[in-house]
């Protein structure tokens, strides 16, 4: 599923490449009968077993229906190595109580070989973790120009510092970083403008195995996955960038602290031009959070009144991924969220 989140970014990012027709409108020519034009996009080929991508998923569930096996596990694209070709980097979950597996497992890091095939280089990179992962950030969180990278974990999260030399080394404790909640999600920005980023991490719901709350008709030995409205949020954090390779957790000095959200994406851009990152974190069946960046420092929740919180209905949506970027091209970013 991850490597099929490859191929719809890679779709969707083709559209960037199409001129600024008058009017602000994409008009795309149809055959008679109605089709769409196959020259306008993209034809997608399967090329995974080719490029040599064997990664499979793992939810780790063995018929408990724990909640945590609802959700996949994010991937990400980076050049560790500075070669100039993207790697790539595909997040496992882990086995959860009952499960019968020898041997659990792991996160994995493919180097891009430059010439459309990929090795799996986890082992000597350092950065299986075999803890149950959701997804990942990347960035040049120190300066040192290469890329960095930041695990949201079911558990302590983790942050793999790259050595620069093809290895990474775990300096979660070293930086601060490792929030122990149910991450879902993060993102690097740099909100006050000091030339570091800092980091926003997404936290889902209080779930716990010890929590469990089982569901489904159990006279009929029928089990199911539970719902996110049967367990309370959990309020993200905000770390800022020390600059020293640590960090400070300012979830609240920055007004960032909300435990009523069950945060599963988020996405940074400057949404009102003012010259600094803004944050909108995406809920599930909770209202969606704006963070509107006050340039001092803090930030100001302006979902329910830039009309992002809710939708049409006053309802919160199962908010589940966002991305931003100028649809209209109007030079005004705008969401989208699913």
């Amino acid at each position: 599923m991850s490597f099929v989140l490859f191929l719809i970014i890679v779709f969707l990012a083709s559209f960037s490449s199409f001129p600024h027709l008058p009017g602000g409108k994409l008009h795309m020519a149809t055959h008679a009968e109605g089709k769409l034009n196959n020259k306008l996009f993209p034809q997608l080929v399967d090329v995974t077993a080719e490029a040599g991508i064997n990664f499979k998923h793992t939810h780790g569930g063995a018929g408990e229906r724990y909640y945590v096996e609802t959700m996949g596990s994010g991937c990400a694209f980076l050049d560790y190595d500075n070669d100039g070709d993207l790697d790539i980097y595909l997040v496992n979950g882990a086995p959860l109580p009952g499960y019968p597996v020898a041997k659990a497992p792991k996160n994995v890091l493919y180097q891009n070989q430059g010439e459309g095939t990929f090795r799996d280089v986890t082992i000597p990179a350092g950065v299986g973790d075999a803890s149950y992962g959701i997804g990942c950030a990347v960035a040049d969180y120190d300066n040192d120009g290469f890329v960095d990278i930041y695990l949201t974990n079911f558990g302590p999260n983790v942050l793999f510092h790259n050595n620069g030399d093809g290895t990474f080394s775990d300096v979660t404790g070293t930086a601060k970083v490792g929030d122990d909640k149910w991450g879902a999600s993060a993102a690097f920005l740099d909100y006050d403008n000091d030339g570091d980023l800092d980091l926003y991490v997404v936290n889902y719901v209080n779930f716990t195995i010890a929590n469990h709350i089982k569901c489904g008709q159990g006279s009929r030995g029928i089990r199911t996955h539970s719902h996110p409205d049967v367990y309370d949020g959990v309020a993200d954090v905000f770390y800022r960038n020390n600059g020293d390779g640590t960090f400070t957790d300012v979830t609240e000095k920055s007004g960032i602290y909300n435990p009523s959200g069950k945060g599963l994406g988020v996405v940074c851009g400057d949404i009102d031009n003012d010259g600094d990152q803004d944050i909108y974190v995406a809920n599930d069946k909770t209202p969606n959070f704006l963070f509107r960046n006050n340039s001092d420092g803090t930030f100001s929740e302006m979902g329910l009144l830039a009309g992002v919180g809710y939708n049409e209905d006053g309802v919160g949506e199962a908010g589940m991924g966002v991305d931003l970027g100028d649809y209209a091209w109007r030079w005004l970013p705008g969401y989208f969220c699913y």
